[in-house]
């Protein structure tokens, strides 16, 4: 139960993170929420939603519109650290 306990209150925090940045705009539907947090983490949804917050179109912004939004800056976040070439550590080759 306590990883369940984990995933309720990471999915309540970032619900409330996502209602007061976008306010009058309901939620994406729950089946957004598992997806993004089976395939990403707190921190890095946390931080989508941040993103978006400020974005200058904010004034436009849909349920689906954000949902979508928030997919792709995980999308590209995700694929800018893999893309990243970690940095040789100790001496040269």
């Amino acid at each position: 139960m306590q990883h369940e306990d984990e995933i309720r209150q990471n999915f309540l925090s970032l619900l409330a993170e996502f209602t007061a940045a976008f306010p009058g705009i309901n939620p994406p539907e729950n089946h957004w929420w598992t997806l993004w947090m089976q395939r990403y983490s707190f921190v890095d949804i946390r931080a989508a939603i941040e993103v978006l917050s400020h974005h200058h179109l904010k004034p436009q912004f849909t349920t689906v519109s954000t949902g979508k939004a928030i997919t792709a800056l995980l999308r590209d976040a995700a694929m800018r650290r893999a893309m990243t070439i970690p940095a040789k550590t100790g001496g040269q080759s």
